[in-house]
């Protein structure tokens, strides 16, 4: 049951990125969710951290436009 429970969250984690990475856009909720998966690390995989990373070098690098919620849609 741990498997399943921890598929949820990384598949919801994914669609984010991809969502992000996509659209070059992040919303401030986006962006503290990312964070709080990248420093809890729990049922993180190597390959969710280079995804992490990359979103994170785009949003440094300030090729992520920061959107509110009601823009992000």
């Amino acid at each position: 049951m741990a498997k399943a429970s921890q598929a949820k969250p990384n598949a919801t984690l994914h669609q984010s990125i991809e969502r992000i990475l996509d659209s070059n856009r992040i919303s401030r909720q986006d962006y503290l969710q990312l964070t709080s998966a990248m420093l809890s690390g729990k049922g993180l995989t190597d390959e969710d951290y280079r995804q992490l990373n990359s979103v994170f070098d785009r949003f440094q690098l300030g090729r992520l436009k920061v959107v509110d919620e009601r823009s992000a849609g």
